[in-house]
């Protein structure tokens, strides 16, 4: 999905809360927002682009005025430990239901929630069980999902936010006690807004579930562009029989790509923004199945 007016006030209100924690000085942040201002498509001037290509220009940025290249690293820690206390009491519901994918299949999703583009201190809390068993989810895009799982021998599951990576060690968990699956869970090679690298994956045991690998992108990209990716990572896309893809940063990058996904992918995230709204017909704070096959 390419970028549209709504992504504007976004990605430049992130760029701010993410200057105000790595910069003291007031000067800096306004020297680094008005670099942040030049940016052709935060004036109107470049739609041709999605929101992860601006926020990694806005990055690169941000880490030359300040030298620090992860300055939500701590909320990421939170994020992941915070989730981790939850784990025993939603993994509990979830196995006790009548049916545990579909379970973790949304709970995946309501921890697409924690994400620092909506609010750059958000943490799982305990209402993440109460949401769990009031959530929706369309049953006839889940059921697809749950039907190409069947079929399928090996998965490859793209991540997204610190937090939301512990509810995906679930659900991974528990496609493979269902399915037998092969997973390779992939995350960022280079921090970005709160999206998880290699060494948070590890530190909530996902490795324990899944083959873990980064995408091989050395650039602050919050998505996953498949031409700046490493050949094994195209490898592993090329292999897999389906692709799972969290979050609103790898919707918008690998919705542009072009027949390199073979019609198996699909995009498992919360309706966070008008755009999304606007092209799924769900209501904000809804959650989605989108399959592309």
């Amino acid at each position: 999905m390419l970028l549209w007016p709504d992504c504007i006030p976004c990605i430049t209100g992130v760029a701010l809360r993410a200057a105000r924690r790595v910069i003291k000085n007031e000067g800096q942040v306004k020297k680094f927002i008005s670099e942040v201002l030049k940016i052709k498509s935060l004036s109107g001037e470049n739609w041709r682009i999605t929101s992860p290509e601006l926020i990694r220009d806005i990055w690169i940025k941000l880490h030359e005025v300040s030298g620090k290249d992860d300055p939500f690293k701590e909320l990421k820690i939170r994020q992941n430990q915070t989730a981790l206390q939850l784990l025993p009491a939603v993994k509990e519901f979830i196995s006790e239901s009548s049916d545990p994918v579909l379970e973790a299949m949304k709970l995946s999703i309501l921890g697409n929630s924690a994400d620092v583009i909506i609010d750059s201190n958000v943490l799982p809390t305990e209402e993440m069980l109460k949401k769990l068993k009031e959530a929706e989810l369309n049953t006839k895009n889940a059921g697809m999902l749950k039907k190409k799982l069947k079929q399928s021998s090996r998965l490859l599951y793209f991540g997204d936010n610190c937090g939301e990576i512990v509810f995906d060690r679930l659900f991974i968990e528990i496609i493979r006690e269902k399915y037998g699956l092969e997973v390779s869970f992939v995350t960022r090679t280079v921090p970005v807004l709160n999206d998880a690298i290699l060494s948070d994956a590890l530190s909530v045991g996902i490795d324990k579930v899944a083959d873990v690998i980064e995408n091989g992108i050395h650039e602050p990209l919050p998505g996953t562009m498949l031409k700046k990716a490493s050949l094994d990572l195209r490898a592993l896309v090329e292999e897999s029989d389906l692709i799972i893809s969290k979050g609103g940063g790898n919707y918008d990058s690998l919705t542009e790509e072009k027949g390199d996904l073979g019609g198996k992918i699909s995009f498992l995230f919360q309706v966070k923004c008008h755009p999304i709204h606007s092209i799924h017909q769900i209501p904000l704070g809804g959650l989605e199945v989108y399959n592309l096959w």
